[in-house]
């Protein structure tokens, strides 16, 4: 087969090209564009936990502290 004879091919031609108007297609640029958002978040939340200061919490004491606060307001 000859170049101008695969050049003529219709479906060549067809084939060459991405199919952006199908259902499926956009369905999966929407699903790709939304998973890239979702590991987007999570590296900025991943390096805004790691450069911010928590203060530091002692749960049981205040578990401790809480009925006797509840005592002492009635």
């Amino acid at each position: 087969m000859s170049t101008a004879e695969i050049q003529d091919n219709k479906w060549e031609v067809e084939a060459s090209q991405p199919p952006l108007k199908n259902f499926g297609a956009v369905g999966i640029m929407i699903m790709m564009g939304g998973f890239s958002l979702f590991f987007v978040a999570v590296i900025i939340g991943a390096v805004m936990g790691s450069f911010t200061e928590v203060e530091e919490m002692d749960f049981g004491k205040k578990q401790k502290e809480a009925p006797a606060q509840a005592e002492a307001s009635e």
